[in-house]
């Protein structure tokens, strides 16, 4: 698949259908679109973002900057209702609560801290090196499946080792490394990152094979800048696999190879393990 790159502030898909609308005092709704469903359900990353977009409306500054969902029932394609508390508002940075509300029930609950990121001052240390790995040119398109609607929305590349364990040949390692795009070439915001934060495969497929079922838990997400014009480098890994809980941590960097975001992600592993592994 080819990738225009952006230059611009181009707006797309994702940006129409992560809009909330303020409907009442403290309250904002947003419809989750099926064209970001895994499977039947909306993506947990995306769903994150419409959450955001309710919590940002809600504080006095203008950008994410710490953001954990819990995810407690499925949600489903449709109008979701935000219910936003404000915790605390301060001079460098404000915190929300956001109970996300389908059918009357609260279907995720949301906790974020945002803040002004051009405004951010003070010592930088980055230790986190970037992985090896080839260049967006060189990597292959992950192969897209019928009943992932949001794969059809991304561009995803891989590795060749990482698409051929999705293809059916184990790794070693529960470890992807890759790049990913807005198909449609819109630009890559904050946002965007809550939403690339989750939607590579989850690395535990790289062990035991991309046919079964990883509901996420909890995810949280810290973005440290908004991202240069361009694809994302991301590498994401499972270092630990306990009695089916997953744990997975993420890096993203944007094109001038600046690390943009971290990511902590707390799943269930519903698969039936290749060989009795």
């Amino acid at each position: 698949m080819a990738l225009e790159h952006s230059t611009g502030t181009k707006t797309g898909r994702f940006a129409r259908d992560t809009q909330v609308q303020r409907i009442g005092e403290g309250v904002w709704e947003g419809e989750f679109s099926p064209a970001w469903n895994i499977g039947q359900a909306p993506n947990g990353g995306y769903a994150m973002a419409v959450g955001a977009r309710a919590l940002v409306a809600a504080l006095p500054h203008p950008d994410p900057m710490v953001v954990t969902a819990y995810y407690l029932s499925r949600p489903a394609p449709g109008p979701v209702r935000c219910e936003v508390e404000v915790l605390r508002t301060g001079k460098a940075t404000s915190t929300g609560m956001v109970r996300m509300v389908q059918a009357g029930e609260t279907v995720i609950q949301l906790l974020g801290t945002c803040t002004d990121l051009a405004a951010m001052r003070g010592v930088s240390h980055d230790a986190v090196a970037i992985p090896e790995m080839p260049d967006y040119d060189q990597c292959l398109d992950t192969p897209v499946a019928d009943n992932i609607a949001l794969r059809r929305q991304l561009v995803q590349r891989m590795t060749a080792d990482n698409v051929r364990a999705l293809q059916g040949a184990p790794q070693a390692e529960a470890q992807w490394l890759g790049w990913t795009a807005f198909a449609d070439g819109a630009s890559v915001d904050l946002f965007a990152l809550l939403l690339f934060a989750d939607a590579m495969p989850p690395p535990a497929f790289a062990l035991y094979g991309s046919e079964g079922w990883v509901p996420t838990m909890e995810l949280t997400v810290q973005l440290h800048a908004h991202p240069a014009p361009g694809p994302i480098r991301c590498r994401f890994e499972t270092p630990l696999i306990s009695a089916g809980l997953v744990d997975e941590d993420g890096w993203l960097w944007d094109s001038e190879n600046r690390l943009v975001a971290m990511v902590r992600q707390t799943a269930k592993l519903r698969v039936k393990p290749r060989g009795g592994l």
